[in-house]
């Protein structure tokens, strides 16, 4: 395969080639060096000469064209420290980005029927929400990427917690939901609008929505369920179901006064969204559906963009100064090649 993440181990590049644009300067320079060599100047002719033969040795024309040995060294010293501009150095391997999480926007059936006593927990009889509030705590502690936020409904919805990467903060505030929180009735459509509109409003991060609920009937409030599964689907937002008590979700509509046309159990608005329901009787059974949401909607991992690279610029570097500084102990005259 040629695929960028299967390129060699140790390959050797320039992370800036453009640099590469400086490398005529080291020609003048070279140049330069030539021009002084040939341009010796002439004598002055108000210069009184102690000597008379000394007047053909000042006019005299050098041999060779070898450039001065300080304009070598110079335009090598300069040479280095282009290629040190270019950034020569050799590629590891891909440096993979964190993961980015999920928004999970856990909506908490707290009415009246959560407080009922007909699950179990380490084979123990247990009420509905305390065995809810267990397992998704584990789960939030086991998510230290994903960000978490609360919403509370009964016959009124409210956030308990916005999204927060404070895990030991959304184990806490879970822990001080109850039943009867927020009155008697279901307005789960409001409790799922409330959701949508904080993921929404941040963004970034893949967004769910876990429903915690007994599928009873949602009579109050001022959006419908039907509506509230409209929006998600709108938004791309699955909504992940899970049932607890009670009996299973059949998938048919039901109508109640408070809403016109038929509304949605929890089967649909999972079915609906793109998300899937789950029928949890028990501790074990929330368990797995918890593990089945993480499989199904797992955090997002961005390819990597870059290698990690070993600079070779620092001897560029010191290999110029070194030239340099050879190039100015020589005297001006020094160096100079000879036919």
């Amino acid at each position: 395969m040629n695929g960028p993440f299967h390129q060699p181990f140790g390959q050797f590049a320039w992370g800036h080639p453009g640099a590469f644009a400086l490398l005529p300067v080291v020609l003048w320079l070279v140049w330069q060096g030539l021009r002084r060599r040939d341009l010796r100047p002439e004598a002055r002719s108000d210069v009184t000469l102690v000597h008379p033969d000394l007047q053909g040795v000042l006019h005299s024309v050098p041999q060779g064209h070898r450039p001065p040995l300080r304009s070598l060294l110079g335009a090598g010293a300069f040479a280095c420290w282009v290629a040190a501009l270019a950034q020569p150095q050799v590629l590891g391997q891909w440096i993979w980005p964190p993961a980015r999480g999920r928004d999970v926007i856990v909506v908490l059936d707290t009415t009246r029927s959560m407080t009922l006593n007909d699950l179990r927990w380490n084979g123990q009889p247990a009420e509905r929400l305390s065995v809810v509030k267990q397992v998704f705590a584990n789960f939030v502690r086991r998510s230290p990427g994903d960000r978490f936020g609360i919403i509370a409904f009964g016959a009124r919805a409210a956030t308990l917690l916005p999204p927060t990467f404070d895990g030991e903060l959304a184990v806490e505030m879970l822990g001080r939901a109850h039943a009867n929180l927020l009155g008697d009735g279901g307005c789960l459509g409001d409790a799922m609008s409330l959701a949508l509109r904080q993921v929404a409003a941040r963004g970034g991060l893949k967004p769910v929505l876990v429903v915690y609920s007994d599928n009873g009937w949602q009579k109050v409030g001022q959006v419908s369920p039907a509506q509230a599964t409209a929006l998600a689907r709108a938004l791309g937002v699955r909504v992940f179901t899970v049932q607890v008590g009670d009996r299973e979700a059949s998938g048919k509509p039901y109508t109640v006064p408070a809403f016109q046309g038929p509304q949605p159990d929890l089967a649909t608005i999972a079915q609906e969204t793109g998300g899937r329901y789950f029928y949890a009787v028990d501790g074990s059974a929330q368990a797995r559906a918890i593990q089945a949401i993480a499989r199904l909607a797992p955090t997002l991992q961005p390819p990597p963009q870059r290698r990690a690279a070993q600079q070779l610029y620092p001897g560029c570097v010191m290999l110029g100064l070194l030239l340099f500084a050879s190039g100015q102990l020589l005297r001006p005259g020094q160096g100079r090649g000879s036919a």
